[in-house]
């Protein structure tokens, strides 16, 4: 972008609502050129690069739509998801905005007692803050990192791709040190070469459920490199963001440093034959991206209640296989405001490292408790602007209030 664009792009997404925007707007302001571009960390070449929040070619800025800020606000302890009219919202005010909502006439609304509600008021109003401070928060942890972080496997930091269609043109090596055959298996390269050239995928790519596929794609070696990554990256204890609203252990990939290299795993190689499986979903084009690692353990997060995803495509990459419990249930697609209390059939799912998972974001699934090791998982969500400008936001289901498909919710100094 124009560092004139970006400035007011980022401008904006920092007003996510009027109850928000007081908050907002007491944060610290910053220069048009650090608001603009952003610095990674240095190539492995040694030569810093710049890359920004809002792309190109992908966005990395998980908001898409003004209801993150008050919808959807999902509390542990009852694993259940409330709204938040306002910051300003007294208990009163929050219960009132929820109790018609909770229920219905298949499944009653749980009970709470006084002491549940006055917490789950908190939690409320808690996530509903942090969401709020996200733009800035973000910025600022990936300035910090780029400046104090030196990494493990500096070839995984690799500079950002200037075009705008980072899968046309050019080779298809990742960059130094990263040929196709350390990072893929041979596996995904015939599914990918297949996808490219219009012919038939083969059947290692495997129909598992309703619109779920699985296949083997990522080198032992290489997944373990990024694992290897994330734990020296958590030894510095540098401030990051947690990976999403309702996982708090892992991290952002693009806000570490590896969303350039995100942009080409997604945009070179899944994006073929994610646009094979799914062309009604991705046919005006993909726009975003969120890739992050999930991490669960005994002492932290052990689950993940039942939830669809904020995304068109999600692709789930295994990198554990040592644990036992926390297998992944899939269930049926459906965007619904309580989607714990549908019946649900489900269809349990466990892989080897390495082997990814595609299913629309829209899919029902969960985590369930893990009782030994260590589960992580390489997750990404893919999503198209064009497709939510018709169909709407995949949290709020409504177009009104997207913050990148419709120009005519720009702020007015654009």
């Amino acid at each position: 972008f124009h560092l004139r664009h970006t400035t007011n792009l980022l401008q904006r997404i920092q007003k996510p609502t009027m109850s928000c925007a007081a908050l907002v707007l007491n944060q610290h302001k910053h220069d048009e050129e650090t608001m603009a571009v952003e610095q990674s960390p240095a190539s492995s070449q040694g030569t810093p690069v710049r890359h920004s929040i809002l792309g190109p070619p992908y966005r990395w800025l998980q908001i898409d739509c003004q209801c993150y800020y008050s919808e959807n606000l999902y509390v542990h302890s009852v694993n259940a998801y409330f709204r938040l009219p306002s910051l300003n919202s007294s208990e009163a005010e929050f219960w009132a905005a929820n109790n018609s909502s909770l229920g219905t006439d298949r499944s009653p609304a749980p009970t709470y007692n006084t002491a549940q509600r006055a917490d789950i008021y908190r939690e409320v109003m808690k996530e509903a803050c942090r969401r709020a401070k996200i733009p800035e928060v973000y910025r600022t942890n990936l300035l910090n990192i780029a400046e104090q972080y030196t990494p493990l496997h500096p070839e995984l930091f690799l500079p950002p791709i200037a075009t705008e269609n980072p899968g046309s043109g050019g080779g298809h090596e990742l960059g130094p040190g990263l040929d196709l055959q350390s990072v893929f298996t041979s596996t995904f390269l015939k599914v990918w070469k297949s996808a490219c050239s219009g012919e038939p995928l083969p059947q290692d790519l495997r129909h598992v459920h309703d619109a779920c596929f699985e296949c083997s794609f990522l080198q032992r070696d290489f997944c373990l490199r990024i694992k290897e990554e994330l734990k020296h990256f958590k030894t510095k204890d540098l401030p990051h963001l947690r990976p999403n609203s309702m996982n708090r252990n892992g991290c952002i990939l693009n806000e570490i440093g590896l969303g350039p290299l995100m942009d080409r795993i997604v945009g070179t190689f899944l994006l073929p034959v994610c646009n094979i499986l799914y062309p009604e979903l991705l046919e005006t084009g993909l726009s975003a991206h969120h890739s992050f690692i999930v991490d669960y353990a005994v002492g932290q997060d052990v689950s993940l209640g039942v939830h669809d995803d904020n995304s068109e495509i999600t692709i789930n990459v295994a990198l554990s296989e040592d644990y036992e419990g926390g297998s992944l249930a899939l269930y049926h697609r459906a965007r619904v405001e309580h989607p714990q209390r549908l019946e649900k059939k489900p269809y349990y799912h466990r892989v080897g490292m390495g082997t990814l998972l595609m299913h629309p974001g829209e899919l029902l699934h969960e985590v369930l408790p893990l009782t030994s090791g260590e589960r992580q998982g390489l997750i990404i969500w893919m999503k198209s602007d064009g497709f939510r400008k018709t169909n709407g936001c995949a949290l709020c289901r409504s177009n009104k209030t997207l913050l990148f498909a419709n120009e005519h919710n720009a702020s007015p100094e654009l």
